[in-house]
């Protein structure tokens, strides 16, 4: 769907790839629609002492859930902005504000280190109608770092044709211009409801989005913050071996975190020692140049149980560490790190020594805790160096966020399951020397686009 910009200047703006007249009127005046005023808000952390803490020249982008419709409009000088011709719905709402790092000094008073300075908020699921016809998004400043999840390959490829679910891949990219170490970085795969579910929805144990209310978890009260905002869940974390220093990243490069580090455009045998033969090798991808596997054989060996059927060993690769994989008596039940084909997960990239120190949660809804309950691993949202949102391909079924919109403000997903295609960073520039920046907004709608698999590969 097409989409435009406009100022406030221009009095509202129109339904995106729509006449007045197609709401039944040719004055404006919208049989049936109205208008949504939005004021865009710096956080507590960012007064801007110039104008309070109201943010003009925002981004807002309004999306109806129901029928995808798309508005975009930017704040004015006092930090609104009123969408018109707004069909009733429910909405996602996201401001976005881009800084260059001389505007950020000259408005905030200190310099960060990044050539652009983005700040985002998001208003989900927010219902528009006559009785609600106004809202506000404070915005926060985006976390950076010099590592960026560049590519997310969790559709796999044609479960008869190709090879299903064990080709998937994730690659972490080093964004900036000095070496980075992979030692010891944390990979954790995000835990949350994954459907918005009326039924479900603001009950005790759920936030009006859909997701969990964690804070209604036995124990969490005796946690520091927030547990919704200040904390991300994870079901499974792995973790990047080595000793400090053993696996740099040269500015510019990645590395890859394979399921299965091998060739999977080639027949192979399984751990029963079946073939498994392979009938369209362009439909899937060669992985054992990998550069780290998630083999979890000795791991289920050592919990009493066999490895999965197709968790092959690939000598030559290094494995990952099991970070976290549930608690003793009430492990998860992926056999090996399998990620969710429709798209209804998230992931997360961090570092902290204290990770093993961290706490573990029941879902809120669990009155009574035994030792087969389930414990999701509590994330403080400050370590995160950087996180993707991923959504369901299928628009009729969104999961609710899992990340703070300072970490990500949208999410990005590919077409359908079992595709053959990845999520990927855009490139924004190259220096001189070839080397590619990849972009980074925190916006993954606007910072990812879709390819066919690609390991070590970049975006048109």
């Amino acid at each position: 769907m097409k989409k435009s910009i406009l100022s406030l200047g221009l009095a509202s703006l129109l339904l995106v790839g729509c006449s007045e007249d197609d709401f039944g009127t040719g004055n404006g005046g919208g049989l049936g629609t109205l208008n949504y005023n939005v004021t865009v808000l710096f956080d507590d952390n960012n007064p801007n002492t110039t104008n309070g803490n109201t943010v003009a020249n925002a981004v807002v982008t309004l999306v109806n859930i129901s029928t995808n419709d798309t508005y975009e409009i930017v704040t004015n000088s006092a930090g609104q902005a009123i969408a018109g011709n707004l069909i009733p719905g429910t909405y996602n709402i996201k401001a976005v504000k881009t800084f260059t790092a001389q505007e950020f000094e000259t408005l905030f008073g200190y310099t960060e280190n990044a050539e652009e300075i983005a700040f985002n908020g998001t208003l989900n699921n927010t219902v528009i109608n006559v009785n609600i016809t106004a809202g506000v998004i404070e915005i926060k400043q985006a976390k950076t770092g010099d590592l960026l999840i560049k590519q997310i390959y969790y559709a796999g490829s044609n479960a008869s044709q190709g090879a299903s679910f064990r080709d998937q891949f994730i690659e972490i990219y080093n964004n900036s211009n000095e070496v980075v170490y992979a030692d010891g970085l944390y990979i954790a795969q995000l835990f949350g409801s994954n459907t918005v579910n009326p039924s479900t929805a603001n009950q005790p144990y759920s936030l009006s989005s859909g997701q969990w209310d964690w804070s209604q978890s036995i124990g969490m009260s005796l946690i520091n913050g927030n547990a919704n905002t200040d904390y991300v869940y994870a079901d499974y974390v792995i973790q990047i071996p080595g000793s400090g220093s053993q696996y740099p990243i040269q500015p510019g490069e990645s590395f890859v975190v394979a399921q299965t580090a091998v060739n999977h455009k080639a027949p192979l045998v399984n751990n029963s020692g079946e073939p498994i033969t392979i009938n369209n090798p362009d439909l899937t991808i060669d992985l054992s140049g990998a550069d780290f596997e998630a083999y979890l054989g000795d791991f289920r060996i050592s919990i009493g149980e066999l490895p999965f059927n197709t968790d092959i060993e690939n000598p030559a690769v290094p494995n990952v560490n099991i970070g976290y994989w549930g608690i003793p008596g009430a492990y998860f039940g992926n056999r090996d790190l399998l990620f969710d084909n429709p798209g209804r997960d998230s992931f997360a990239i961090f570092r902290d020594e204290n990770f093993q120190n961290y706490g573990k949660y029941p879902l809120p809804n669990v009155t009574t805790v035994n030792a087969s309950t389930s414990h999701y691993i509590q994330i403080p949202a400050n370590k995160i160096i950087d996180g993707v949102e991923l959504q369901n391909f299928n628009p009729n079924s969104p999961k609710p966020k899992m990340l703070p919109s300072n970490v990500d403000a949208s999410s990005t997903n590919t077409a359908a399951a079992f595709n053959s295609t990845s999520v990927i960073r855009k490139t924004k520039n190259e220096t001189p020397t070839g080397r590619k920046i990849l972009k980074d907004t925190n916006n993954s709608s606007d910072d990812f686009v879709v390819i066919r698999a690609n390991p070590r590969g970049f975006a048109e």
